[in-house]
């Protein structure tokens, strides 16, 4: 192989080794669907909002919206265990959303809501909504 060659193809590797970068004019806009009813993937949840705090901080859009059985996750009488985790993450900017139509369903009150949840019509279409938007769904 020609050193001509050699360079082209090392550049090229470097290029598929370096990291995707946003500029820093880019905010990266994350939306995670509560869905479910299961203790340890809100855990996952609680995990993956805090591992982006830490790689975008104050660059991210970070919203959580709860429908379905997932309706739950900000049930504070279902949920108590993880109200101080809430609190500490809406204090970073975090937005949590609540569909009124799964709190319908399963009985939630709002006043069973965390304090600072924002009650939305449907969770599935804000969801729509929000991905429409340029947000990215991040299911765990």
């Amino acid at each position: 192989m020609n050193r001509r060659k050699f360079l082209i193809l090392g550049a090229g590797m470097l290029t598929l080794l370096t990291p995707l970068k946003a500029k820093e004019t880019d905010q990266v806009k994350l939306l995670f669907p509560v869905t479910f009813k299961d203790r340890k993937r809100w855990k996952k949840v609680f995990l993956r909002i805090r591992g982006a705090i830490n790689i975008w901080g104050a660059g991210a859009d970070i919203e959580v919206v709860a429908y379905d059985e997932g309706i739950a996750f900000l049930d504070r009488f279902e949920n108590g265990e993880f109200e101080e985790r809430i609190n500490n993450l809406m204090l970073y900017g975090i937005k949590f959303k609540a569909c009124r139509v799964a709190m319908k369903i399963f009985d939630v009150s709002e006043e069973a809501l965390f304090d600072g949840v924002e009650i939305v019509r449907s969770g599935f279409e804000y969801h729509v909504l929000k991905v429409r938007e340029g947000y990215i769904p991040i299911y765990l």
